[in-house]
């Protein structure tokens, strides 16, 4: 299911950039406001990679199909490797720092929890762009939210929440600038398909 979850973090980050998800809901209502929904490229942008295990290896090789700049912090990776993927290595403040959007593709443990929180947050590079597509507990979302409204963070592609469902008052949910899908990563037939047919192999093994 790696193809699918990173092909839904591109997804996320176009829907971010082009601010789809309103414009869809604007334009179904009734509206026609071409002019309200002001978007940036991703062409020439910065994209920060947390963690580049399998997925996050992909994002970056779509990432780069898109003329976008990886950077990349992953503690237990060599620069060698990281070059190799075409992306350049940087250390957590240089990811904060430089990033227009910025993917968590981590696990969490002891280490990740919260990583971004207020502290971290407010050392980002204004106008960031953050997508979750990995797990909850990675982001304290009330500091998120409160980034957001500040314009300090200009805003976030969520798939997946420390409490799921998120509680109907997770300020998050009320944040036009905020894209949210229910864990929607690995929600693809072809995935569906793939893992079953792995896990049938491996019971076979």
């Amino acid at each position: 299911s790696t193809t699918t979850t990173a092909e839904h973090t591109i997804a996320m980050i176009f829907a971010l950039a082009r601010r789809i998800p309103s414009a869809n809901q604007s334009t179904k209502s009734g509206q026609w406001e071409s002019d309200h929904f002001l978007g940036v490229e991703v062409s020439g942008k910065t994209l920060g990679v947390l963690g580049a295990g399998k997925i996050g290896r992909l994002v970056i090789e779509r990432a780069l199909a898109l003329k976008m700049k990886p950077l990349v912090y992953d503690p237990y990776l060599t620069e060698d490797t990281v070059r190799l993927l075409g992306a350049e290595q940087v250390d957590f403040e240089g990811l904060l720092a430089k990033s227009d959007f910025l993917t968590l593709h981590t696990p969490l443990n002891v280490e990740t929890a919260n990583i971004l929180n207020t502290e971290t947050l407010a050392r980002i590079k204004p106008g960031c762009h953050i997508i979750n597509c990995a797990t909850g507990g990675l982001i304290d979302e009330l500091a998120l939210a409160d980034a957001i409204k500040s314009e300090r963070v200009a805003g976030a592609a969520i798939d997946v929440f420390e409490k799921e469902p998120p509680a109907a008052d997770n300020p998050l949910l009320k944040l036009d600038q905020v894209v949210c899908t229910p864990h929607l990563r690995t929600a693809t037939r072809d995935a569906q398909v793939n893992v079953t047919v792995q896990v049938a192999n491996q019971v076979v093994d």
